[in-house]
């Protein structure tokens, strides 16, 4: 975020920023990693586990940093759902929020009243705030049934689902576009993506953590931590991917358009007419891993930021 300050002789301008993102996991030591739920069961919030159906299993720690508190609690609350859901997780236990104060100092650039630009340090308190809960699996989640969501955009009527014993189609062509991808982010798919029979559900929840995944590496790790936008938001690289972020758009209504499926028939009927979106969106904005040159060969990176 930006900040101007008025004086006397003229303006300064300010550049804050802070380390903020999407929800992050940390597993428990010497835990066996779970199945993802079935895409339209949601992870329920709870302050406590002792009303959960036991077992229960503490699968790992949820957390993430924000800089607004409690107007960001929705946002954290969908983050930590997604995240959980695609650990295993249907209970986010004992959420809280804790604020923390941090002083730095700033360049502050100024201009006078003869147009010369002179350099200064100030002095900035900001804070953050830090959100933790348990992730866990209950002894409810393998039986539980899809939660009803919104309605499906509208289009043709839904297609038959799959034929037992007979991955359809539409379901093999994008498990074929996922197989790149398997092995930097969905570890915890495969069984689900290799039985003889996959539900599109399935395919489209890995998917769904798919994208939960690059959208995190594109607005937090790419500017952060390899183009130096925390230090220098102004430099070239960083307006540019200011500028590519704005991209984003049609990504992220591929991804809501997704999150409102929640039974196979109309999950099938979706990705028999929405292939090619899921398609472009895997070759467009999906590195084969989270690392530099792969990062590059991206046609996003060509065309955005190749330059």
């Amino acid at each position: 975020m930006h900040r101007t300050v008025l004086n006397s002789v003229g303006f300064a301008v300010l550049a804050l920023t802070a380390a903020c993102g999407g929800a992050q996991f940390k597993a428990t030591p010497n835990q066996p990693a779970q199945k993802p739920l079935k895409l339209g069961i949601k992870p329920e919030i709870v302050e406590s586990a002792d009303g959960l159906p036991q077992p229960v299993l503490v699968v790992g720690v949820l957390a993430e940093t924000t800089k607004s508190g409690e107007e960001d609690r929705k946002s954290v609350e969908k983050d930590f759902k997604l995240r959980a859901a695609g650990k295993g997780c249907n209970a986010i236990v004992g959420l809280t929020m804790e604020a923390e104060e941090q002083h730095a100092q700033q360049k502050v650039y100024h201009k006078g009243a003869d147009g010369k630009v002179s350099i200064s340090n100030e002095d900035v308190t900001t804070q953050t705030y830090h959100w933790h809960a348990d992730c866990v699996r209950s002894a409810a989640a393998d039986s539980a049934a899809p939660v009803k969501g919104s309605a499906v955009a509208p289009g043709p009527a839904p297609e038959p689902a799959v034929v037992s014993g007979d991955t359809d189609p539409a379901v093999q062509e994008l498990l074929k576009q996922l197989a790149p991808f398997e092995t930097a982010y969905l570890r915890n798919w495969k069984e689900k993506l290799h039985g003889s029979t996959v539900d599109p559900l399935d395919a489209l929840g890995a998917t769904l953590e798919l994208m939960a995944q690059v959208d995190k590496f594109w607005k937090i790790t790419v500017p952060q931590e390899w183009l130096g936008c925390r230090a220098d938001p102004r430099s070239d690289a960083c307006v540019n991917h200011s500028k590519l972020l704005k991209s984003f758009h049609k990504a992220d209504e591929l991804r809501r358009d997704i999150e409102r499926l929640d039974r196979s028939p109309a999950a099938l009927a979706w990705l028999r007419r929405n292939g090619a979106r899921v398609a472009a969106y895997l070759d467009t904005y999906v590195p084969t891993e989270t690392s530099d040159s792969a990062m590059r060969a991206t046609p996003l990176w060509a065309e955005r930021l190749g330059h």
